[in-house]
């Protein structure tokens, strides 16, 4: 069979973007973050001893982490890498960089579906492949890159089994729609919204479904309901709703500005509570968290303040696409009135995870979205056919500028931002473990048992069960404050509060790593407490991030 010319472009893209996953995913970012080696850590763990490092047998809806718990899927699919080619940078980061560029595949059918012209949906593939919004997030283990390639997977297979009344995909869709909410706690908000509005979008196409093929659809609901109904309920639990009490707009900030608005106001009592109170701070802030993924300036240059998402002042899509994102809303007319609602609807409930939560641009809980801003690019490319192959070079051309930039400039300015330095230091202490009694280890850039754990990699069955291990849950953390030879304490505690680092006895040798000059340099009645600085372990950027010392 001979292969067309888009087929042959379709391939030179995917390719292309599985090189970009993939190169180097063990340096660039330069270091995992804490959440990067808890989620691997616990794939680890349950690979070796069947159950999490908490001690936990197989978890399904979520798993505990520091002081949230965060969805499973990621870890599952994580664990089979982990016990098969061990537990690395690299196969902490595999299952992100092959979904993420897998993506492309679901992505070009739906765009194809919406735009019926093959040019425009090869475009919206290139988009989604080369675009930071897709791309950064794909080179780092975060759970929306799992659970997009589940979501537009199966949001396009029952797209398609509803235009072609062919029950095949059906069934598929129903799984990948389901896993999707078992993914990141986004789409089990989006997920059971965003599927019966599809049905009723497509009410005609979904009624000729059912009567053509009743059995399929009735065990294709069947498995949807199954996992869906005992998320919703989970939905309602503790650990679920744990990183919400953070992040939700009304979270316990949010009442003491409240609180403190009302104290500060020159009204009387009942019209300050009138004027400041959960619903008057709430609306404002939510309306402003949905325009504001219409606001040129966030999304084409200034991003996200959060440094683990993006390069800083940069915008999430190329500003080249500009002109076109925003012609395109205007031409959603253009779409048939079933793909105008479906684009529309998307964008409303794929956003509502982000809009309602506080803190900078969360470019990240809205991936929920996309592909819908490509789709729109190129739709407002298409009153301008002439114009794709310039805006195609203009694009590669500000893409080889941002991967120049993430590659050259980004993992030195901001090492830090991927708390870089810990697996340096856990190399130190390995080699020179049986050298002293006790190793204390600051927690200033986070909690150092986890990287410990990691790098070691120490046994899961020896953690659970170690005697030494001390650990509560407190301000709603968990808190991890030793295990086998290890004590880890706050930056602001070494020196008042832990004399026993230069006053131990003579036949007691301690290692410190901790931030840079933060130790007691001696003690004149204990000469044998004297620090004796062995190693300093830089950031990428020459700055220091850890003294280890030793006291002997």
């Amino acid at each position: 069979m001979k292969i067309k010319t888009h087929q042959i472009l379709f391939i030179i893209i995917f390719i292309f973007s599985l090189f970009l996953r993939l190169y180097k995913l063990d340096q660039f970012p330069p270091s995992l973050n804490w959440d990067e080696i808890s989620h691997t850590y616990n794939a680890y763990s349950l690979a070796k001893t069947g159950k999490d490092q908490w001690g936990v047998s197989w978890p399904i809806f979520n798993f505990r982490a520091y002081g949230d718990f965060p969805t499973t899927l990621n870890m599952y699919l994580t664990l089979p890498l982990v016990k098969y080619f061990g537990i690395n940078a690299f196969t902490s980061r595999l299952p992100s960089a092959l979904l993420g560029a897998l993506t492309l595949i679901p992505t070009y059918f739906l765009a194809k579906l919406i735009l019926k012209k093959e040019k425009l949906a090869l475009f919206v593939t290139l988009l989604s492949a080369v675009s930071p919004w897709s791309l950064f997030p794909s080179r780092a283990v975060f759970q929306s890159t799992i659970s997009s390639f589940f979501l537009i997977g199966g949001i396009t297979l029952l797209l398609y089994t509803l235009k072609q009344q062919k029950k095949t995909l059906l069934i598929y869709s129903s799984v990948f729609l389901a896993l999707s909410q078992y993914a990141y706690h986004n789409t089990r908000i989006v997920i059971p919204l965003l599927v019966p509005i599809i049905l009723f979008i497509y009410k005609k196409q979904t009624s000729a479904l059912f009567k053509k093929h009743k059995n399929t659809v009735l065990i294709s609901m069947a498995i949807f309901l199954i996992f869906t109904i005992p998320q919703l309920i989970n939905l309602s639990l503790p650990d679920s709703q744990a990183r919400s009490r953070w992040t939700f707009i009304l979270n316990q900030d949010a009442i003491n500005i409240i609180n403190h608005q009302r104290g500060q106001s020159t009204l009387s009592p009942f019209f300050a509570r009138l004027v400041h109170n959960k619903l008057t701070y709430f609306i404002p802030k939510f309306i402003t968290n949905y325009i504001n993924f219409l606001n040129p300036y966030l999304l084409f240059f200034k991003g996200t303040g959060n440094y683990q998402f993006n390069i800083p002042n940069t915008g999430i899509l190329y500003s080249i696409c500009l002109p076109f994102f925003y012609i395109g809303i205007l031409s959603l007319n253009k779409l048939s009135p079933n793909n105008k609602k479906l684009i529309l609807l998307w964008f409303i409930i794929g956003l509502l995870p982000s809009a309602l939560t506080s803190g900078d641009f969360p470019i990240i809980r809205a991936v929920s979205i996309l592909p819908i801003p490509y789709i729109l690019i190129a739709l407002g490319l298409e009153f301008m056919p002439k114009l794709l192959p310039i805006i195609s070079l203009g694009l590669f051309l500000q893409f080889f500028s941002y991967w120049n930039k993430y590659i050259n400039f980004y993992p030195q300015k901001y090492s830090q931002s991927w708390q870089y330095g810990y697996k340096q230091a856990i190399d130190f202490i390995k080699e020179n473990y049986s050298e002293y009694d006790q190793i204390y280890f600051t927690k200033k850039y986070g909690e150092a048992h986890e990287f410990v754990l990691f790098y070691w990699p120490w046994d899961p069955e020896t953690y659970q069960s170690d005697p030494n291990k001390v650990w509560d849950y407190h301000a709603n953390w968990y808190w991890v404050d030793a295990f086998d030879k290890f004590k880890f304490i706050n930056d602001w505690e070494i020196v008042p509060r832990h004399p026993e680092l230069v006053e131990g006895s003579s036949r007691t040798s301690t290692l410190l790593i901790t931030s840079p000059n933060n130790y007691p340099q001696t003690n004149a009645n204990h000469p044998q407490g004297d620090a004796k600085l062995l190693k300093t372990i830089n950031f990428l950027d020459n700055t220091p991030a850890f003294e280890i010392i030793a006291y002997e």
